[in-house]
């Protein structure tokens, strides 16, 4: 199992001289990190054995997820500290309402999925604990704040996405195509953009502020872990 680094930034620094303040966060955010990150739900993904009551349940989920995540997003923009940033983040939500929406009808249809059944479907615990997070940190919490659940949350994909398209892609569109998504270099560069503001925001703030950033980014690897749980189970976690 990994373990978490217990440590503040400048003795993650000292012991790790080129490390970035993301991390850092990664590291304080353990074991979580690793688990959502390598969760057998992605790999499932990834070599085409995923049941395919598991994705319903979780498309479903992720489905009811997008409009908060739309929402933090609009959050960020509005407290985003120049238009470089507002713009990198304004093109990323025009991205999420409109091909990543289209992707979604397409793979309800392909799994039988009744519009009804998902148009009404209300969010699970873990979906709601989720965007509790996203929603609180990005509408009531700094722009810092809000910004490192987002990284969490992207980078996440991110990382299990390019491990994925390393194999074959699977036969199922919807697998393929959810991989691609997570896994092509614009979606990349905006990661690493992320990664990057936080890298540039993160060293100037205190250390109790660094703090709440990392608290942040643990307990969204912990609800991200849930999640793909939930998921691949169809059971309620005792990670919330």
């Amino acid at each position: 199992m990994t373990i978490r680094f217990t440590g503040s930034f400048k003795d993650y620094q000292a012991h790790n001289p080129d490390a970035r303040f993301t991390n850092w966060l990664a590291a304080k955010g353990e074991p979580y990190w690793t688990q959502a990150t390598s969760h057998p739900f992605t790999q499932a993904i990834g070599d085409g054995t995923m049941p395919s009551e598991a994705y319903t349940r979780y498309l479903i989920e992720d489905y009811t997820f997008v409009t908060d995540l739309a929402s933090t997003l609009g959050f960020l923009v509005a407290k985003a500290p120049g238009m470089r940033s507002k713009a990198k983040l304004s093109g990323f939500l025009a991205l999420l309402t409109s091909e990543e929406n289209d992707y979604f009808l397409r793979s309800f249809e392909a799994l039988g999925v009744p519009a009804g059944t998902y148009e009404a479907a209300a969010q699970g615990p873990v979906t709601r604990a989720f965007s509790d997070v996203l929603l609180s940190a990005s509408g009531e919490g700094s722009y810092a704040d809000g910004l490192v659940c987002l990284l969490c949350a992207e980078w996440c994909y991110l990382s299990w996405g390019q491990r994925e398209a390393a194999k074959p892609r699977p036969d199922q569109f919807y697998l393929a195509e959810w991989i691609d998504l997570h896994a092509v270099s614009g979606f990349e560069t905006f990661v690493n953009w992320i990664r990057s503001e936080m890298d540039g925001i993160g060293p100037e703030l205190s250390g109790p502020e660094q703090e709440t950033l990392a608290s942040l980014f643990r307990r969204m690897s912990r609800l991200e872990t849930a999640f793909f749980e939930y998921a691949w189970t169809g059971k309620a976690s005792n990670l919330l």
